[in-house]
């Protein structure tokens, strides 16, 4: 599919644009968590929706896990999210 290539290295410089952040889908369970890669926080409200999480790679696709299924795998794996992402090319 064309929009997972592109999402596969939407990140960039620790930003990325927000219609990529709309399109990146919710990583709601997993085989493995401890396989899940933190890349950043994000706390972005758009019109719609508001993204409060953080974006992570699982395999090779990059997946938004919520704040609340980050808090309830917390007991289970240990979080370490270094890097704030900005969103940038904001639709106003």
């Amino acid at each position: 599919m064309e929009w997972e290539k592109v999402l596969r290295d939407a990140v960039q410089g620790n930003s990325i644009k927000e219609l990529h952040l709309r399109k990146v889908p919710t990583l709601k369970t997993a085989d493995d968590w401890n396989k899940v890669i933190e890349v950043g926080l994000v706390d972005h409200k758009t019109k719609y929706a508001h993204y409060k999480g953080g974006l992570v790679k699982y395999g090779d696709r990059l997946f938004f896990v919520s704040d609340e299924r980050i808090d309830a795998i917390a007991q289970f794996r240990k979080w370490n999210f270094k890097t704030k992402i900005k969103i940038t090319d904001i639709d106003k």
